[in-house]
């Protein structure tokens, strides 16, 4: 008799950035198993109301170094009148154990079972995953190859698109850092970060099945009319 093993899951959730209760509600609605796999795909602190619980929640799981992570670790030594009122909240509510726990964040976690790989922000194409530039991994958006410059889609040239226009694999890119009016799907990128913060929902997919579940902010939702959106892939648009 052949036994046919399950696929244990592994579930990416988008950025946190402080909205630990949604992250609870979003982990209860997945009824979270033991033998699952919780991958945060960085960005835990800034903009909501909990960041250290957030941190504190990814510590039990796994997670990969957010370009707001990166950030605090970057801004240790400035004095707090030199910080925004966003990040002196933020770094009143972290302690050392916090930013040592930041230092040893990687910046790609690779899921070879699933084809996939997490990283925050984006990737160039035609470059391994082990051999892109850090800083791409945490900001990319939009390029223009083979330029390795990477705009904001709010200040992209006219000659510059998402960097999923451009990346064909091997592996299905998982990735946050660009806030989506809608999940982004397509045959080589996922991202997730749905804006949370901002009122929008908390979004993670979930694999094998490759299954989109949100749960709904609980952050004031800021007014459409106040921020524009920016065509990044088809069907899809970013606020920027």
């Amino acid at each position: 008799m052949v036994v046919q093993r399950t696929m244990q899951r592994t579930i990416v959730i988008g950025d946190l950035h402080g909205c630990f209760t949604e992250a609870l509600e979003l982990l209860d609605r997945l009824a979270l198993a033991k033998s699952n796999r919780v991958i945060f795909a960085g960005d835990l602190v800034d903009r909501g109301p909990e960041p250290r619980a957030c941190v504190e929640l990814a510590m039990r799981h796994e997670c990969i170094l957010g370009n707001h992570e990166e950030k605090h670790l970057q801004q240790r030594k400035r004095k707090d009148e030199d910080l925004s009122p966003d990040h002196l909240r933020t770094r009143r509510a972290l302690s050392a154990e916090h930013y040592a726990y930041f230092e040893k964040l990687p910046t790609f976690i690779r899921l070879p079972e699933h084809g996939a790989v997490v990283v925050h922000a984006g990737v160039m194409p035609n470059v391994a995953i082990e051999a892109q530039d850090p800083y791409h991994l945490l900001h990319a958006q939009c390029i223009h190859p083979p330029e390795r410059k990477s705009f904001w889609p709010s200040k992209a040239p006219a000659t510059h698109t998402f960097w999923t226009n451009h990346w064909r694999g091997p592996e299905r890119v998982i990735f946050g850092h660009t806030v989506l009016d809608v999940p982004l799907v397509s045959e080589h990128a996922v991202g997730i970060d749905t804006g949370c913060c901002f009122g929008g929902p908390l979004t993670a997919v979930v694999l094998p099945d490759w299954q989109i579940v949100s749960v709904p902010s609980r952050q004031p939702k800021r007014a459409d009319k106040s921020v524009a959106r920016f065509r990044v892939h088809e069907g899809v648009q970013a606020f920027s």
